[in-house]
């Protein structure tokens, strides 16, 4: 029912998780992405959710931060701003989605 996960443990070992950022580049193809994107708190946009039929769904996971669109900046951006300005390079051939995934490390 409930799989064991590293933070759960640690915090009843009485240590912190240690929390690790991992920087990924996702190259998208051309056309839409199936990806819901939101800005919490007004923090940097995140993923809110994946379709499964998302072309991307094996590369982005929910929770990820994206802090840029083919190497622009859009950390202090609204989740709509985003998401217009991937719809405007949908016709790329690619484009490339750079993300901060948090992890615990074991």
């Amino acid at each position: 029912m409930f799989s064991d996960d590293a933070s759960f443990e640690a915090h009843y070992r009485g240590q912190s998780p240690i929390i690790r950022e991992e920087l990924i580049d996702i190259y998208a193809p051309p056309g839409k992405l199936g990806v819901v994107i939101d800005t919490p708190d007004d923090d940097a946009p995140v993923v809110h959710a994946i379709k499964d039929s998302s072309c991307i769904a094996d590369k982005l996971k929910v929770g990820d931060k994206l802090v840029a669109v083919d190497d622009e900046d859009v950390r202090s951006m609204t989740a709509i701003k985003v998401s217009k300005m991937i719809s405007r390079k949908s016709a790329n051939p690619t484009r490339k989605l750079s993300v901060i995934r948090m992890t615990v490390a074991e």
